[in-house]
């Protein structure tokens, strides 16, 4: 299960960055060209020109959200586990409140889909610690 939730991580945030990839292409250039190096993202949301925030939200849905660190994070796990590592139970207990919460304030989104992943995580670790291997 462990393993399991860990490709389930790497698989959501690839799939995050090629879905929502996908409506930030057009983003990428002025992304390369420093438009976001502006102080102009410290003003209060609705007061940023349209065209820095709808740049900066498209950023954030991509290469700045939770998508690189979730494949990260399911890199790592699936490296604790090959080497008969435990994995701390607190992250599978932060990845399902995260996902819980995230999940009850917007819908429809992907972060449903993470709930059984976590869940699956906390099961493979406690099954763990029930047979003693660390």
């Amino acid at each position: 299960m462990i393993r399991w939730s860990a490709r389930a991580l790497v698989a959501l945030g690839i799939l995050h960055l090629l879905v929502l990839g996908l409506d930030a292409r057009g983003e990428i250039s002025g992304w390369l060209g420093l438009t976001q190096w502006t102080l102009a993202h410290w003003q209060p949301f609705a007061d940023q020109p349209r065209e820095l925030a709808a740049s900066g939200a498209a950023f954030w849905s991509t290469i700045g959200s939770f998508a690189i660190p979730s494949i990260l994070l399911g890199c790592l796990i699936l490296h604790l586990d090959a080497r008969s590592q435990a994995v701390p139970a607190f992250v599978g207990w932060g990845l399902l409140a995260w996902f819980a919460v995230c999940a009850l304030l917007v819908e429809p989104s992907g972060f449903p889909a993470g709930l059984p992943v976590a869940a699956a995580l906390l099961a493979g670790i406690r099954r763990q610690a029930r047979s003693g291997t660390s």
